[in-house]
């Protein structure tokens, strides 16, 4: 197998050079190429329970930090994203077992999702190969059920593990400190007023109160 995939990156690579590469026009992320690769090949993908589009809709993104490594618009079968990592010259790029977050952009509601699995995501290896059985992306972006499927509702048990506790409050403070532009759509807006904030941590804590 990997006598196989080695000429599919040593192909990605070649011709750019640690160049930019192609665009993705919705999101603009961008595919780089350089002297370290590691390939990603992502199968099944479900949002909100229903398989991902395909035909150049939805696209998968790989982020170190904040920094798009790589990106492919999802397929049926399989999705190959070839992501580039530091060769000594580039700290933003990854380096061997440095963890990275998948997002799929969800071009049916103009949604970037953050990617979740039930299986532990594969970190960046050099000139490595990784496969993703199932991956989910959840509207809420609420944690994934055991069994894989998205909760539908945000009532407070940010963590879905079925007691809102102070677990759910420190997710809160999370999304806060880490979300520029969250709103109604992302789970932790409490009392439905289109931001996040410390009105949303009163809400649970009334809540745990009144538990």
């Amino acid at each position: 197998m990997l006598n196989f995939l080695v000429p599919i990156i040593i192909y990605f690579s070649y011709p750019y050079s640690m160049d930019r590469g192609w665009t993705h026009p919705e999101t603009g992320w961008e595919i780089y190429s350089g002297t370290n690769m590691c390939l990603f090949l992502v199968e099944e993908i479900f949002i909100d329970n229903e398989l991902a589009e395909i035909n150049h809709h939805d696209a998968v993104g790989v982020f170190y930090n904040d920094e798009c490594i790589g990106w492919a618009y999802y397929d049926d079968y399989i999705t190959i994203i070839p992501t580039i990592g530091d060769d000594g010259t580039n700290p933003q790029f990854p380096t061997d077992y440095e963890q990275l977050k998948f997002y799929i952009d969800d071009k049916s509601h103009d949604q970037i999702l953050y990617l979740q699995s039930l299986l532990e995501m594969p970190n960046w290896t050099s000139w490595g190969s990784h496969t993703i059985p199932i991956s989910y992306g959840c509207t809420l972006n609420l944690p994934i059920q055991t069994d894989g499927t998205c909760p539908n509702t945000c009532d407070g048990d940010l963590n879905n593990d079925m007691i809102i506790d102070i677990i759910d409050i420190i997710l809160i403070i999370d999304i806060i400190l880490s979300c520029n532009e969250c709103d109604d759509t992302s789970c932790g807006d409490i009392d439905g007023n289109s931001q996040i904030n410390v009105q949303d941590i009163l809400v649970i804590v009334d809540l745990i109160v009144g538990n």
